[in-house]
């Protein structure tokens, strides 16, 4: 299954990949703010100071080391900024209302300052351009320090006072609903855990690489205890997580992908009947279907244009690697329906794909599931070898016309049907010129080409939904109507924030 390369031009995904009308190369920018370039660094030096401080006197030569690193990352953010705020919303790290996006070397400080500031039930660290070295030491000596009181947030605010910590704020978190019971949940509610589940799960595929780098088995429970929060989101309301599965820039396309195929495959098994404990199987096996990468060089896996004949070799090989990385893991058990996705995941429908497929042997039932999910989410990305994506609803037709070759014939029309004519997250222009991206599916089936909308301006989307199935007047006329859907990568972010929380 050629789903990221394609070795033959003449294969079946180029005549749709390079057709005219999908027009426009990927638009990338290479500019940073100061957030995004000091942000990383300044939660390492946090990290590291933690750690040092668990061990050492705030007077010892490590400790004064990596608290001057840090107060001189602090400098360099509040010349910019006027002062600092360390903020955690449904765990997404923020600098001063600003999202962190870290790579995988960076994962590992900012999930444990999210888990840490979350243990103390901190919403919000609040550094003045006042503070000290000796404040920073006594902040960090007291918040690396394990609470021996039920009260965590009251017991450090206290310890603070009695260190004269003045120039260092804490906001307390509001509890909040953090597991979805019923149907009747909040769309708030909805939207808030969507998102943290989302954010926990890409953060877990970095852990996933950080692991395989440094040879140790990979660790499932947490994979589960993610899947199994995502199946109890998507029996109630799937809607915001395909919307953050639409989001190309929500982060690195390397954990990112792996996370959309899970919540799509996931989506298609929930659709087609299956119970609580298969779709949430499912969703692991899709979480892992392609760590087999991460022994491929990135000059092979991030070369643009096509790859030669031993360059493809080395990346087929990639499915044995992700079933020997995963035959490491303890629990054999556990990773059997993984193992097969692993190995099977570019074969066919009907047989052809990589690697070379035995006459009596049968495609696993959750390869047909994430294989649908797995072309359509890399249809619809864009990558540095290919200079064109498809939009949401022509990905579906590209699916549509190869049912019986590349697809299982139930489980693309499952999909096909749950997605709508215009999936989530699609952007579509109306028939008054307007701009806007789909957020809700209409749940009369006659009405499946008339979605919920929110319109899009040139400084972010405004109002409520609109339903396009809404008539004027008493008549018979629509009030709007899709002309067509749009690869718009200027409308990205303003898309984004219809589902990211902030």
């Amino acid at each position: 299954m050629m789903t990221d390369r394609q070795r033959d031009p003449s294969g079946p995904m180029n005549d749709v990949l390079n057709c005219p009308v999908v027009d426009g190369d990927v638009c990338t920018t290479g500019a940073t703010s100061h957030i995004d370039r000091l942000g990383p660094l300044f939660v390492n030096c946090l990290f590291g100071a933690s750690r040092t401080l668990q061990i050492y006197d705030v007077s010892n030569r490590a400790s004064q080391a990596i608290l001057s690193k840090l107060m001189q990352t602090l400098k360099e953010l509040a010349d910019f900024e006027g002062r600092v705020t360390v903020t955690v919303a449904t765990d997404l790290l923020l600098i001063n209302d600003v999202r962190l996006i870290v790579d995988s070397q960076n994962a590992g400080p900012l999930l444990y300052l999210i888990d840490e500031m979350a243990k103390r039930r901190i919403e919000e660290i609040d550094f003045a351009t006042e503070t000290t070295l000796v404040e920073m030491g006594a902040f960090v000596k007291l918040f690396s320090m394990e609470p021996s009181e039920e009260d965590v947030f009251g017991e450090l605010n206290r310890r603070l006072a009695e260190a004269a910590v003045t120039n260092v704020r804490l906001t307390e978190r509001i509890e909040r609903a953090r597991y979805l019971r019923d149907s009747k949940v909040e769309r708030r509610e909805i939207r808030e855990e969507s998102n943290r589940v989302m954010s926990r799960a890409i953060t877990y595929m970095g852990e996933v690489l950080r692991t395989i780098e440094q040879r140790r088995p990979i660790q499932l429970p947490k994979a589960h205890r993610l899947t199994q929060q995502l199946a109890d989101i998507i029996r109630v309301d799937e809607t915001i997580l395909v919307g953050l599965a639409s989001i190309r820039d929500y982060d690195e396309y390397t954990f990112s992908h792996s996370v959309n195929v899970s919540v799509l495959s996931m989506l298609i098994a929930d659709r087609m009947g299956l119970g609580k404990n298969d779709i949430a199987q499912i969703g692991v096996a899709a979480l892992l279907h392609d760590i087999g990468k991460t022994h491929i060089p990135q000059s092979i896996l991030s070369k643009p244009g096509t790859l030669t004949t031993p360059e493809w070799t080395f990346m087929e090989r990639h499915t044995m690697l992700g079933v020997i990385e995963l035959s490491r893991v303890r629990s054999l058990r556990g990773v059997l329906d993984p193992m097969f996705v692993s190995l099977q995941h570019h074969l066919l429908y009907n047989g052809s794909g990589y690697p070379e497929k035995p006459g009596s042997w049968k495609l696993h039932a959750y390869t047909q599931l994430i294989t649908v999910a797995d072309i359509f989410d890399a249809l619809t990305t864009p990558r540095v070898y290919r200079k064109h994506t498809l939009t949401p609803d022509r990905a579906l037709c590209f699916i549509l016309n190869r049912i019986g070759a590349i697809f299982d014939p139930i489980v693309a029309r499952v999909f096909i049907k749950t997605m709508g004519v215009y999936p989530v997250g699609t952007v579509v222009e109306l028939d008054d010129g307007a701009r806007a991206v789909v957020v809700r599916q209409n749940e009369q089936a006659r009405l499946a080409h008339r979605p919920f909308v929110v319109m899009l301006h040139t400084d972010g989307p405004r109002g409520d939904p609109v339903d396009l199935a809404e008539k004027a007047g008493r008549g018979t006329t629509y009030r709007r109507t899709i002309i067509r859907s749009v690869q718009d990568e200027s409308f990205e972010s303003q898309k984004a924030s219809c589902f990211i929380m902030k």
